[in-house]
């Protein structure tokens, strides 16, 4: 179903006319920072980036070997509690 054709009223600030001649470009130093979901996921990935952690995390080894081994022993009680009913 086609939709209808909208246009938005000129008291929204919203131009098409002047919209279209917008070019996008890089910010400048004056420019007003965006703050928008979208750039404090961005912020916040950065430090992996750099290769930044904060100092509460665990070895790279003990974050691998830790999941398998609980999942190991997990699933050796669940088989050992099967066993008992089998």
């Amino acid at each position: 179903m086609p939709q209808p054709k909208f246009r938005a009223p000129d008291y929204a600030g919203f131009a098409p006319e002047t919209e279209a001649a917008r070019v996008a470009r890089l910010a400048g130093v004056g420019d007003t920072p965006v703050y928008s979901p979208v750039h404090r996921l961005q912020s916040e990935l950065a430090i992996f980036e750099r290769g930044q952690r904060d100092a509460d995390h665990y070895p790279g080894w003990f974050r691998v070997s830790f999941p398998i081994a609980s999942s190991a022993v997990l699933w050796a009680a669940i088989l050992w509690g099967a066993g008992l009913f089998g």
